[in-house]
């Protein structure tokens, strides 16, 4: 009997004792900026760790760049002769075509829209300037180079993405874009990229006239 009752209250503190903790964690206020501002070295800073009191370092001995053959000359950087490549200089099966379909779905549609339009729910919500049309005028003019080059190194608030795709990869998205500037909406998708551009340029187009004196 003392076991039993001695059983109940262990039980009953344990679960006011969880209930106080839930509380309190309720309580806490949530601080989204934890991951940007918190104790780390910023490059060329100064630091306490290592004898020269630089927080960067030479590499060490026998490093080996990431990079590789593959990422030099006209393939890895898009470029000859300083300009940018009128065309894709890599050979584009329909299997890289497809491959060039799945990674512009994954790293380009989030802000460039399905179809390319401009028209995605986060260019919606992000403000100008706005991630641009891969379909517009200005775009069809440039050259493949031009579409490579922006994808390794970035442009304005669109990050370098020369990490995340081998040269090859980023040569299968741009022959895809050169596809789909080709293509009208074929999906629901792509036609609610379109629908959401012609939105969105005329919101901008209204806030510009009311900027005009």
């Amino acid at each position: 009997m003392i076991a039993r009752r001695a059983t109940i209250c262990a039980t009953i503190v344990a679960t006011l004792a969880f209930a106080a903790c839930v509380k309190s964690r309720e309580r806490e206020p949530v601080d989204f900026e934890r991951m940007r501002v918190q104790q780390r070295y910023e490059p060329y800073g100064t630091s306490t760790v290592f004898a020269n009191a630089q927080s960067m370092q030479q590499r060490p001995p026998g490093t080996l760049s990431r990079e590789s053959a593959r990422d030099t000359g006209v393939v890895g950087t898009g470029l000859s002769g300083g300009q940018q490549v009128v065309d894709v200089p890599v050979t584009i099966s329909p299997s890289e075509l497809v491959l060039g379909n799945r990674k512009f779905r994954i790293y380009c549609a989030v802000c460039h829209g399905d179809g390319g339009f401009g028209g995605s729910i986060v260019a919606e919500n992000m403000g100008p300037p706005r991630p641009p049309s891969l379909r517009s005028a200005a775009m069809l003019l440039q050259p493949a180079g031009y579409i490579f080059v922006v994808m390794t190194h970035g442009k304005g608030r669109m990050p370098p993405y020369s990490a995340q795709l081998t040269p090859d990869e980023r040569w299968a998205v741009v022959a895809y874009v050169r596809e789909l500037q080709k293509s009208p909406p074929a999906t629901a998708e792509e036609r609610a990229d379109s629908a959401r551009a012609e939105e969105i340029q005329a919101i901008d187009s209204a806030a510009a006239r009311a900027k005009q004196p």
